[in-house]
């Protein structure tokens, strides 16, 4: 907000620009039809009908109450400055030399108007009755005095971060742009709160050099991924179809009468069927029990489930006069047969998740038990899609049931799945319509979430998007229920895993490519490759941002590589393969520019910047392989492209890689891993009495190049081996 602020000599408008106007209409807000909204001049503004309003927006945030401010006429200058930033083209913001010109959403201004009502409380209480009077000293005490936290009863106060306190000088600064505007008062003539510099400068806020946001960590994301794709793919269809039976049951229950005083006989034919065929009295859920504990109630039918036996009579529920008539008869019938929940009582078998051990999947539910658990796959189901899709919270919230666009195939017959959802980062006030393109995995987590929400059309689909929270208790529900140890989960550690960061980390992975469940069990090149497809579908869509967060991750992971393979070479691990010496020589090049840096301009450097640099060019031509490094630096040499025939691409093919016979691939001590669990792998099919003869016989060329790359990979980086066995 560096913009400099004329010296004024119109005096102040007699009535303001906007007196009589609607908010909406000149902000060009959508709202219902026959519905106008509040007037400029009403100290209170509900924006609640807001046709356009996201789902990231709190009700607290349309509702705009100025009466906080307590100067009557600084009321109308906070009214006027935020309707301005609303609607930049309106006629008197256009006059206005230095006024914003861009679009500001309501949630935007309502956060201007929480600080503006802050600043002119304080120079109330500073003795402060004109904004004519403010000077910088009172700016910058109040700045001062903002930078601290609220006191709290034996803590001492704690100076907040400076990144957080740019919006503090920027409410201050706004005023003085829109003085054209201002009706009832406004800063003395030529006055501009620290002048010539922005916010940002004002409060020292270092502009971030990369992505500040950390990933999940791989301890806490491997036991999470497992679960999630566990309670998705296994249990899911089984309680999606508990859910469904459920509410069908209650559905119908809603249209059935009351059991009253004079239906007792059909309660005692259905006692003496139940004490004929043994069976156990419908229970309710444990949660229920204990709720019915806590209020006291001790009776022996505390565990009966009411409206579930009412259902068996042909009624809606018990009046309380039936019940009274036959508490004492099912009270004895309880002591005889017990209680059972009446849900799943001979539920499917399922594969445990550690050792494939076939159980049944539950054990007998109550209703509530059945939403419950409903409730927490829905919380698997948001986690994968959030951390397979990459998208924002704000693209979550905007996901309904029915996004699920109908598949497109392939030419090589595969899938490619969509949800339609809306983009609103960076976008005009209640976004656009967007689309991503998903892996299977996604579409199948989203319309799993569909039949497990049960809502309609349109409607949002995971409500709330607060990953941490959710998982947290997710994490207590699968230990106090003992539903880890039944289906062979492993442990989630404590930890967050906000949908920001889980994007995070999906886009180091992809850039990374490590090992791990993230990359077994879901490949890493088909969320690649969605991601790619639907940037081109769509490139103003959130897809394309995510995509350049990738592809920044990527260019970052490779110059590390690179810096790191000639780090070894220094070291004299030197990297093995067909085109181990040329990049020797590029890095003996490298080194010799260093060495005449050091002789030139002698210096300490404390990190590898400069060493980057020099070695950016090089690392721009890496290609990462499972088991190579792939330096495409002339496409006629590439192996890959002449199987392929296809000479002239700009990417290899890395999928098709032969490592041991591409003159631009190298093995180094990272890969030595991957070689060994090769051999590991063709001894086990060789030895297996099951495979053919003549398949072993296919094997052994496969084993005998691994041996022998891995026997290369020992012989130039003999360091390499150890404490290796």
């Amino acid at each position: 907000m560096r913009r400099p602020v004329p010296a004024y000599s119109s005096p102040r408008r007699a009535e303001s620009a906007f007196t009589g106007l609607y908010v909406c209409e000149v902000a060009g807000l959508r709202l219902p039809p026959k519905v106008r909204g509040p007037m400029f001049d009403e100290d209170l503004w509900v924006l609640a009908e807001l046709v356009d309003a996201h789902r990231m927006v709190d009700p607290h945030e349309l509702i705009w109450d100025f009466t906080e401010i307590n100067n009557v006429a600084w009321r109308v200058v906070a009214k006027e400055v935020l309707l301005a930033m609303l609607a930049p083209q309106y006629q008197a913001v256009l006059e206005c030399a230095h006024a914003i010109r861009s679009f500001s959403n309501p949630r935007t201004c309502y956060r201007y108007l929480m600080r503006l009502v802050t600043w002119f409380n304080w120079l109330t209480v500073m003795g402060i009755t004109s904004l004519d009077n403010v000077t910088q000293d009172l700016c910058e005490q109040h700045l001062e005095e903002m930078h601290w936290s609220i006191p709290k009863p034996g803590r001492p106060r704690r100076r907040l971060d400076p990144n957080t306190m740019a919006e503090v000088p920027r409410s201050i600064q706004i005023l003085a742009l829109y003085n054209e505007l201002l009706s009832t008062d406004r800063y003395p003539a030529g006055f501009a709160p620290w002048e010539g510099k922005t916010a940002a400068q004002v409060v020292g806020r270092e502009r971030a050099a990369q992505n500040r946001t950390p990933p999940v960590p791989d301890a806490l994301l491997q036991p999470l991924l497992a679960t999630c794709l566990y309670l998705v793919e296994v249990v899911g269809p089984h309680i999606a179809d508990l859910v469904e039976a459920v509410r069908a049951d209650a559905a119908t229950g809603q249209h059935l009468p009351d059991l009253k005083a004079r239906d007792v006989p059909a309660v005692r034919r259905v006692i003496a069927e139940i004490r004929g065929s043994g069976e156990p009295l419908p229970a309710i859920s444990a949660g229920q029990t204990i709720k019915r504990t806590t209020r006291g109630d001790e009776s022996p039918l505390k565990q009966l489930a009411w409206s579930r036996l009412a259902r068996r009579i042909g009624a809606r529920r018990f009046t309380q006069q039936a019940r009274r008539l036959v508490e004492r008869e099912l009270a004895e019938l309880a002591a005889e047969v017990g209680f059972q929940r009446p849900w799943a009582q001979q539920s499917a078998l399922i594969p445990r998740s550690d050792n494939g051990e076939l159980i049944a999947w539950t054990g007998p539910l109550g209703g509530e038990d059945v939403e419950l658990i409903a409730g927490y796959v829905i919380t698997a189901c948001l986690v994968l899609t959030s951390a397979l899709s990459g998208m924002r919270s704000s693209e979550l919230l905007e996901i309904e049931v029915g996004c699920r666009q109908p598949f497109r195939p392939t030419h090589s017959g595969g899938k490619r799945f969509r949800l339609a959802g809306r983009l609103i980062k960076r976008q005009r006030f209640g976004g656009v319509p967007d689309e991503w393109v998903v892996v299977e995995q996604v579409d199948q987590a989203v319309a799993l979430a569909e039949r497990l929400t049960g809502r309609a059309d349109g409607e949002a689909l995971f409500g709330t998007v607060g990953i941490t929270g959710r998982l947290k208790n997710l994490r207590n529900w699968l230990k106090r229920t003992g539903n880890r140890e039944r289906w062979g989960l492993p442990v989630i550690p404590e930890g967050p895993a906000s949908a920001r960061m889980l994007r995070r980390t999906l886009a180091l992975s992809i850039a990374h490519r490590p090992g791990g469940l993230l990359a077994a069990k879901i490949a890493l090149k088909h969320i690649s490759v969605a991601t790619t497809e639907g940037y081109a579908a769509r490139p103003g869509g959130s897809q394309r941002l995510f995509l350049a967060e990738v592809q920044e991750a990527e260019q970052a992971s490779h110059v590390q590589l690179t810096v790191e393979a000639f780090r070894d070479v220094q070291a004299g691990r030197m990297p093995s393969g067909p085109g181990a010496r040329s990049l020797i020589e590029a890095f003996q090049h490298v080194d010799a520019e260093l060495k005449e840096a050091a002789r030139s301009d002698p210096k300490v450097l404390t990190d590898d910047r400069h060493l980057e640099s020099l070695l950016r060019k090089q690392a721009k031509t890496l290609h990462v392989g499972p088991a190579n490094f792939c330096w495409f630096r002339d496409p006629s040499k590439a192996l890959c492209l002449k199987l392929a025939g296809t000479p002239n691409a700009k990417r290899p093919l890395v999928g098709m890689c032969d490592s041991a016979r591409c003159p631009q691939a190298t093995h180094h001590s990272r890969h030595r891993p991957v070689w060994l669990g090769q051999i590991a792998t063709i001894d086990v099919f060789v030895e297996s009495p099951r495979v053919a003869k003549g398949e072993k016989l296919r094997l052994t060329p496969e084993r005998d190049r691994a041996v022998r790359v891995v026997a290369e990979i020992d012989a130039a980086a003999p360091a390499a081996l150890v404490g290796k066995d």
